[in-house]
């Protein structure tokens, strides 16, 4: 270290500490986002893909649709977990159990019927049994 360096130190403490703190807080924002689980719907209950809504917040559904092509979408248990603009939909996907297992889709088109004003929707929730 040259003599400036060192007078710097002593005269700023914290200066040595700052580089790490950026650091951490670099790798605290740049970790990768949560997993997010991928369910085949028709291989599960609709109590076990309402579940996994509740537990983890969202999941990707996907299932076939009835002409054989493979659909996926993001489903969240609250329509509070749609990101903007995005709204939350009631929508129904197969289950092994039932035909129409009732869950929350998030719509990127719900929020164009507003005609540019302010829409408020009802709060959607999945609850649990």
């Amino acid at each position: 270290m040259t003599k400036t360096s060192t007078s710097l130190l002593k005269k700023f403490p914290a200066a040595t500490l700052l580089p790490a703190t950026l650091i951490a807080a670099f790798v605290a924002t740049a970790s990768p986002a949560g997993a997010i689980s991928r369910v085949e719907t028709t291989q599960h209950d609709c109590s076990a893909i309402r579940g996994t809504l509740i537990r983890e917040g969202a999941a990707i559904l996907r299932y076939k649709s009835k002409r054989g092509l493979p659909l996926h979408d993001r489903y969240v248990s609250s329509s509070l977990l749609c990101e903007s603009p995005s709204v939350g939909a009631w929508a129904r996907v197969p289950a092994r159990d039932t035909k129409s297992c009732r869950v929350i889709r998030c719509d990127p088109h719900g929020a164009d019927d507003d005609n540019g004003l302010l829409d408020f929707r009802p709060l959607l929730q999945i609850r649990a049994p």
